[in-house]
């Protein structure tokens, strides 16, 4: 399975920013203003794509399917996976604004817990508890994580 670059990593990281700020500004959680400020800052992004075409042909896949209302393209795993982050990430976004939530906890498939790398990774700690992540954090995961969620983490809900 093909992985994201060190420069995918942060021009999806850079473009999460750049959409949640828009998201923000909006104040609601509009999935097409997300994926559209996303694709616009180069977010979209195929594992490996070193030429950016691949890359490229996704981001209009991104939109259109975003702007269609489609939710899921189940013969598409690089569209699911984007998809995934405007449904996630546009939630994520108007969290930053909530003070009941302080973090997210990383979900992740059963699938994706067999390799080391992702393992430590579902049992970091970031002084929230191990797979919590501060709700500023901007969290690029790779492929082997498909079908990832986020769950919302309120203070309470933290252990002292």
């Amino acid at each position: 399975m093909a992985a994201f670059r060190a420069r995918q990593v942060a021009r999806i990281r850079d473009a999460v920013a750049t959409a949640r700020q828009a998201v923000r500004q909006a104040a609601h959680p509009d999935r097409l203003l997300f994926a559209r400020a996303f694709v616009d800052a180069g977010g979209a992004q195929v594992p490996g794509d070193r030429g950016g075409e691949a890359s490229a042909a996704l981001a209009e896949r991104l939109l259109d399917a975003v702007a269609g209302g489609q939710c899921e393209a189940p013969a598409d795993a690089d569209l699911e996976r984007e998809l995934q982050r405007v449904r996630t990430e546009t939630e994520w976004a108007l969290a930053l604004d909530d003070e009941r939530i302080v973090g997210f906890l990383l979900d992740l498939p059963d699938s994706a817990m067999e390799t080391p790398t992702v393992e430590a990774l579902a049992h970091q700690s970031q002084g929230l508890g191990p797979g919590i992540f501060r709700k500023a954090d901007i969290l690029v995961l790779q492929p082997e994580c498909d079908g990832a969620r986020f769950i919302p983490v309120t203070e309470h809900d933290i252990e002292c």
